[in-house]
């Protein structure tokens, strides 16, 4: 049977009739209409749906029915794994009892949250007993005769890292069907269920690890969604950068030492000897070399160049990789034993590592920006791509029939060009939904008469005596949103004894988990919540809860990322203006993030008070002004109190 738009999604649609109890929203339907049409047509779509639309709904309606009718697979993925949860535990149950039609969902995660049987047995006649970890095996152990899954978020107690890194799933000591345990395998078991699936929800990082490696990861599918799209490209740049840690040589080492174990009954002795003197010898190398380089570190991002690319260059580790390649393919096996299958996993992972090293250390591709920094205390070398639109294009956008990307946030100006320049998508249908929620009567938005310009040199003064003068107005309930966590904290230590005063309760990123720290603020009425970077988004707090959002400075890209500053420089060569190109529109989207955590719902009240002058004097303020939602503007603080009656 073929469905078209108006039967579908019409007042005596099928939709209609299916979901007679549930309240349409108007934006919900044309959403649909044109993620149906997109299908059909075989193109790509790209479609901003403002907050209260009811997004996921309305892609997964047409994109159900398509996988039915044409019995193709497709895919959604997300970027965070809230929003799987809230599709896989609540909206699909929903649509499987409301439908017409039956339909299968699986959701797919990356190979560590699995539980490896092998490994499992294998730590269990080894040497699980040397890490006082007997009391979790046991339960473990009943867990996993249990178990349908095998998923780590689905184990009933907690387990230490250093013992799931042990036993869970590895693409690379993974001997796929030649394992003794391939037929229990839970992750190939899942693999194979996916295949039968009509919709696989999964992560953006998972569809780029797909993308890739040229459809390994996931089975072939027909069209994809992308919800919370204004991620892509981040995610994108981490999938398609490589990296250099002493964290994967270490990876890379306990992963020869377990291979091994195994090669001891079937190669000669010698030849296992050499293996392992060969994998001391590297892993005493690198950490030699990290240490080494740790040195060179001498600011937050190093760039590696020509002035330096000799210093970090200086090492023997790509000659302990060869020598153990050359070892690798003297090991004569049965192509069809679970060995064979271990050594040709080890190979392709000491060829990636050498590839990488020898990527980073060279550092001769146009195409990178490379860079050394710390993370975690720790020395790592990043090679990432300067453009990653052409990448997207040519793994994603070129090998898929439709591409549809949504999210909140993905216009400029009322226009999806700067987000398709950077993701690479020429050829979209497009669709900006405005929220049905009505920001005239629900919100304000003020820039105070005392706002200043970020450089005024006592702009953290002005911060903290507008945050004080916003929670006055309002009583509580104010989220601040930073862009630094030197002002934050600055901010933070200058309020905080008025705040003290007043019987008010000061939350702030870093002092607790970030899930916590909302739970507390959400809870406490007579309170603030302080945030950067990951507090821009992914926070909903309808209701009383959240009466203010402070943006505290336009949300401006610091170029002290070598990528960043690369992709500027492109931009410059060719003519452009990087500023009004990249960093606005960028500024931009974060800004529309931020205000979107404000009006949740159409019983919720407040304002957004931007506390930086330049939205107001700056040429390109006027852009950032028009792409917010239409919410009552004001420069007197005062008028916030009008909304609480305080």
């Amino acid at each position: 049977m073929h469905f078209q738009a108006d039967s579908l999604f019409g007042p005596e649609g099928l939709l209609a009739q299916a979901l007679e109890s549930y309240e349409y929203r108007p934006e919900q339907i044309r959403m649909a209409e044109h993620i149906w049409a997109v299908l059909q047509n075989k193109e790509h779509g790209m479609i901003e749906a403002g907050t209260g639309v009811g997004k996921s709904l309305a892609y997964l309606l047409p994109l159900i029915y398509y996988a039915v009718e044409e019995n193709k697979l497709a895919v959604v993925a997300t970027n965070t794994l809230t929003l799987q949860e809230q599709l896989f535990h609540k909206d699909i149950p929903f649509l499987q009892k409301a439908l017409p039609l039956e339909f299968k969902v699986e959701v797919f995660k990356g190979r560590s949250n699995y539980l490896c049987l092998r490994r499992f047995q294998e730590y269990l006649h080894g040497r699980g007993s040397q890490l006082n970890l007997l009391h979790n095996i046991e339960a473990l152990q009943r867990w996993a005769e249990e178990t349908e899954t095998g998923d780590y978020s689905e184990v009933p107690f907690p387990i230490p890292w250093e013992l799931w890194s042990e036993i869970c799933c590895e693409k690379e000591s993974c001997p796929e069907e030649r394992c003794s345990h391939f037929q229990g395998c839970f992750y190939w078991s899942l693999r194979h269920r996916l295949s039968k699936a009509h919709i696989v929800i999964t992560n953006q990082a998972m569809l780029l690890a797909d993308a890739r490696t040229e459809g390994r990861v996931l089975p072939n599918f027909h069209a994809v969604v992308i919800d919370e799209a204004h991620n892509l490209e981040d995610v994108a740049t981490g999938s398609f950068s490589h990296e250099l840690n002493r964290k994967g040589f270490l990876a890379h080492y306990r992963t020869g030492v377990q291979l091994q174990a195994v090669l001891r009954d079937h190669v000669p002795e010698y030849l296992v000897q050499d293996i392992n003197l060969t994998l001391d010898q590297l892993v005493r190398e690198a950490g030699q070399y990290f240490n080494q380089i740790e040195g060179l570190i001498t600011s937050p991002t190093v760039p590696i160049g020509p002035e330096n690319r000799a210093a970090f260059a200086h090492t023997t580790l790509d000659k302990h990789l060869k020598d153990l390649q050359g070892l690798l393919k003297e090991c004569e096996l049965d192509e069809e034993g679970e060995a064979f299958g271990l050594v040709e996993q080890f190979a392709s992972f000491t060829a990636r590592l050498l590839d990488t090293l020898e990527l980073i250390l060279s550092a001769s591709d146009e195409n990178f920006a490379y860079w050394a920094e710390m993370q975690n205390g720790e020395p790592c070398l990043t090679a990432a791509p300067i453009q990653i639109g052409p990448l997207l294009e040519e793994t994603l956008f070129s090998r898929t029939p439709s591409v549809i990307l949504t999210s909140a946030t993905l216009s400029t100006n009322q226009s999806f060009a700067y987000i398709q320049n950077q993701l690479g998508l020429q050829d979209a249908s497009g669709l900006i939904l405005g929220s049905p929620f009505a920001y005239e009567r629900q919100a304000i938005l003020c820039v105070p008469t005392e706002a200043k310009n970020p450089k005024h040199p006592r702009y953290a003064h002005y911060t903290a005596y507008l945050i004080l003068r916003t929670l006055a107005a309002t009583r509580g309930g104010v989220l601040a949103l930073f862009t630094s966590y030197s002002l934050m904290d600055q901010v933070a230590e200058a309020i905080w004894p008025k705040l003290a005063a007043e019987g008010y309760d000061l939350y702030k990123q870093g002092d607790g988990p970030r899930l916590g720290l909302i739970q507390s603020f959400q809870d406490n009425p007579r309170s603030l919540l302080f945030g950067t970077n990951s507090f821009w988004e992914g926070i909903d707090l309808p209701g009383e809860a959240l009466k203010a959002v402070v943006i505290t400075r336009l949300p401006f890209t610091v170029p002290d990322r070598p990528v960043t500053a690369a992709r500027l420089k492109v931009i410059a060569e060719a003519g452009g203006n990087p500023f009004l190109e990249y960093s606005v529109p960028q500024a931009i989207l974060r800004l529309k993030q931020g205000f979107g955590r404000l009006i949740r719902s159409k019983q919720d009240m407040g304002g957004v008070v931007i506390l930086d002058e330049r939205i107001l004097t700056a040429a390109y303020g006027s852009s950032f002004l028009e792409s917010l939602p239409p919410a009552r503007f004001t420069r007197d603080l005062e008028e916030l109190r009008t909304l609480f009656g305080n």
